[in-house]
């Protein structure tokens, strides 16, 4: 049985009661709306799947332009301060841990598990570290 979806919400009376469509309904072939209002449905095996939303970062100056976002560096010349884990939030320490080396690795781990101490890095310790030696090697 051929099952329509609905394309664009729209209300009607029937016997004195209001009754809605909502855009993306599905009704089957054979419901009594089609014959008044069919022009507002899409058969749903015909129907070409929707485009799928882009990401849009609403913080930024321009609205409708993505950021991009790129992890705090190892501490260098242009950045004299050690990175510290407490400053940040869980998916920045993790997004930090995920370009440096063994070394630097094991001080923010053991910086977060003397402050902050989550848990949500702490489970993936063992995984980080092992990543940050692979980097030593490759860097090599």
């Amino acid at each position: 049985m051929a099952v329509q979806r609905c394309v664009e919400s729209f209300t009607v009376w029937r016997g004195g009661v209001p009754v809605t469509f909502t855009a993306g309904q599905l009704l089957e072939e054979k419901h009594p709306i089609l014959k008044t209002h069919g022009h507002l449905f899409q058969d749903v095996a015909t129907a070409a799947r929707p485009r799928q939303a882009q990401r849009v970062e609403a913080a930024v100056n321009d609205p409708g332009t993505s950021r991009n976002l790129t992890p705090p560096t190892e501490p260098g010349p242009s950045s004299p301060d050690p990175f510290d884990p407490t400053q940040h939030v869980t998916k920045d320490v993790l997004a930090y841990l995920g370009t440096v080396g063994e070394a630097e690795a094991l001080r923010v781990l053991d910086a977060e598990a003397a402050g902050e101490n989550r848990a949500g890095i702490r489970k993936v310790r063992d995984q980080v570290l092992e990543d940050a030696r692979a980097r030593d090697t490759v860097s090599e």
